[in-house]
């Protein structure tokens, strides 16, 4: 019989927000211990199995608590050591569409991509479509596309929640892991330029966004992929985000420091994690200027164009908008 009291709290209760809020405020359920509970594991199974017997009352209860740990202590604490093929041969659709995100996709492997990915699209289809679920998918999304294994398996057409730029926390794993060059690589070659400004967004202001092998990407994607003159609209949005991050108040850095405070890390620490976000900046800055060179110069191309060549302008990259 499986865990009918965690931690004194009976099963009933805990699929009640007031005994989510008992989880949370129990001494001995610290975020260190709460990821080291084989309890909890096993709980979570057993909520997926009454999931899936229409009993979603426990199983929801755990997301509403997983999702407010999440945002309090950042997901690198948090996550189950459920891989997620053991998780999903249990879950109903919907079950693995909402759970998704807070397992680790990284362990998969490509003998399982088709499988996992396939019930992962079948709870899409299920779900209402909300803000919640749009959260859902492009943070799961993101995470399975920072594994080589899964990525190939992605669909094309799944891409296209990122236009939904659900508001992804600074702890989000998806954001945070999303910045890698193979996946800038990935969202360019989909050709689909409202796609690619839409990530873009997305995972500039997650933490190590910026490295020198992704701006190389990025760099030359703006010279490539958003120097016509039927982009302007493209290129605002970027460099009004870019100028967001250059300032600090696209996202929650001044509250990460304040978060590594509270987390007691050593002066040095914090003195890295400083530079880093200095670092990031300088990237940002720079990234901004040759997006505004790249603007300029479209700019000057249309204003020099007779009218009808502008039309046929307008007709190319709109194509190429997608």
């Amino acid at each position: 019989m499986l865990y009918r009291v965690l931690f004194g709290i009976p099963l009933g209760l805990i699929a009640t927000r007031q005994g989510t809020d008992q989880i949370t405020n129990n001494q001995y359920l610290s975020f260190p211990q709460w990821h080291k509970t084989k309890a909890i594991d096993q709980l979570f199974l057993y909520a997926v199995h009454r999931e899936q017997r229409g009993d979603t009352n426990i199983f929801d209860a755990i997301l509403r608590l997983r999702k407010r740990e999440f945002d309090d202590f950042g997901s690198h604490y948090l996550l189950w050591r459920l891989s997620v093929s053991e998780v999903f041969a249990r879950a109903s659709p919907r079950a693995a569409v909402l759970s998704g995100r807070y397992l680790c996709w990284r362990q998969e492997q490509s003998a399982d991509a088709q499988n996992l990915i396939s019930k992962w699209l079948a709870g899409i289809s299920v779900v209402p479509h909300t803000e919640e679920l749009a959260e859902s998918v492009v943070d799961t999304l993101l995470q399975i596309a920072a594994n080589p294994h899964l990525r190939p398996s992605i669909p094309a057409d799944i891409w296209s929640w990122l236009n939904e730029r659900p508001s992804l926390s600074f702890t989000c794993r998806g954001r945070s892991s999303a910045g890698d060059s193979d996946i800038v690589r990935t969202v360019r070659g989909l050709n689909n330029v409202g796609v690619l400004t839409s990530y873009l967004i997305l995972v500039w202001s997650g933490s190590g966004s910026l490295n020198s092998n992704n701006f190389a990407e990025i760099r030359a994607s703006f010279r490539e992929d958003f120097n016509g003159v039927g982009m302007g609209d493209h290129r605002v949005e970027l460099i009004q985000q870019l100028g967001l991050c250059i300032s600090g108040e696209s996202d929650e850095r001044s509250e990460r420091l304040d978060l590594d405070l509270d987390l007691d890390l050593e002066d040095n620490e914090l003195q890295d994690n400083e530079e880093s976000l200095q670092y990031q900046r300088a990237r940002y800055i720079e990234l901004k200027r040759i997006l505004q060179q790249v603007d300029q110069e479209a700019t000057k191309i249309l204003d020099r164009a007779p009218a009808i060549s502008k039309c046929r302008f307008y007709l190319f990259d709109r194509k190429k908008r997608g």
